[in-house]
């Protein structure tokens, strides 16, 4: 698990989660958002995810849908279940085109489901949509 450090400028800002057992997303979206003044949390499986998710209560979670120890998707469940950390919203990448029905997503907080390969400023985008309530 790594922490970005938050400078003084950024205090106040949404603190966002990201999960994926790959290093190089991890970097390019924890990055990016950083660049952008998030307080930026990085898990590299599902299970730190999910502890950290309940330990910090997040205001976003980017997470991938495969990854080692729990899934995106399966971590997903487990916050939605937890009354401490339902309402978290979260953005599903796959890398394999995954598809989930309209009832899986309703069981979950997971609001935008994005294909990988997938553009770090769009990305950027539907995480601000989502922080400031706008339907993504």
């Amino acid at each position: 698990m790594e922490n970005f450090p938050t400078n003084p400028s950024t205090l106040n800002a949404a603190t966002i989660l990201i999960a994926d057992d790959e290093p190089h997303i991890r970097h390019l979206v924890g990055n990016k958002l950083k660049r952008e003044g998030y307080h930026v949390l990085i898990a590299s499986n599902g299970q730190d995810c999910l502890g950290l998710a309940k330990e910090h209560k997040p205001s976003l979670i980017v997470t991938d849908y495969q990854m080692p120890l729990l899934s995106g998707y399966d971590m997903s469940l487990q916050l939605a279940q937890d009354p401490e950390t339902a309402g978290i919203p979260l953005i599903l990448l796959t890398a394999r085109g995954h598809k989930l029905t309209e009832e899986q997503l309703a069981a979950t907080g997971i609001r935008i489901l994005m294909d990988k390969p997938f553009s770090p400023s769009d990305l950027l985008t539907r995480v601000q949509g989502l922080l400031c309530g706008q339907a993504a």
